[in-house]
């Protein structure tokens, strides 16, 4: 079970988060939405805030490797290491120095998070918020089986240049004020298999391995015996 670790004398119920703030990165896709006063503005950058999902990735920026991104009739911006906001004022200023009276929308979009191991439906999931927490990532794989192993889940996150492996006990109550409690997109969560699954698996291995052998054995002593 989660949140199963033993009990403090009081137990403690209450913690403090720190929610990570979402940086644009290298390859990231933002959605940017250009609304302006000024019809002619307007037209140039006609987009609505009520597009499909699907139509929204389409026409995102892809943030090259550099950290900039081609924007329209402006050219390269860079966006490498802002938020959101930050990233808002820096593009509203530059393509305000080309059309006057405009206001700039900026979202991240195709947020994307790898759920692996042993969990009901392991795969890749897309989620629309900046960040999630651990469970409810979890949560959209279905959650941990029973041969989960809950108090060594790794998170495998990519920092710069660095891919770093942390280590999670999800038995214990203060994880929700660990530094990792929220995943953010691109997150690997792997959940490890207790040492009975391996046993499990190793059974039906060399089940399947003695059941061949003896099918086989079988088959070459009638062969023998009908010449």
């Amino acid at each position: 079970m989660y949140f199963s670790e033993k009990e403090k004398d009081p137990p403690v119920n209450e913690f403090t988060i720190t929610r990570p703030v979402k940086t644009i990165q290298p390859f990231d896709n933002i959605y940017i939405w250009v609304t302006s006063t000024e019809e002619k503005n307007q037209k140039i950058f006609s987009t609505s805030s009520s597009m499909s999902s699907d139509y929204i990735n389409l026409i995102s920026y892809i943030v090259n490797s550099d950290g900039y991104i081609d924007f329209p009739f402006v050219g390269l911006i860079y966006v490498k290491d802002m938020t959101l906001q930050q990233a808002k004022e820096n593009i509203q200023k530059e393509v305000g120095e080309y059309l006057a009276n405009i206001s700039i929308t900026v979202k991240f979009v195709n947020n994307k998070i790898s759920v692996l191991g042993e969990v009901a439906r392991p795969g890749a999931y897309s989620f629309a918020k900046d960040q999630l927490t651990i469970f409810e990532a979890l949560g959209l794989a279905g959650g941990a089986t029973i041969y989960g192993k809950k108090n060594e889940v790794v998170l495998i996150r990519e920092k710069g240049n660095k891919i770093n492996y942390h280590y999670l006990d999800l038995t214990k109550k203060d994880i929700v004020s660990s530094d990792y409690y929220f995943i953010i997109p691109n997150d690997i969560i792997v959940i490890k298999p207790v040492k009975a699954r391996f046993r499990t698996l190793n059974i039906l291995n060399w089940s399947l391995v003695l059941s061949t052998i003896t099918t086989a054995i079988t088959l070459y002593l009638l062969f023998y015996k009908n010449n």
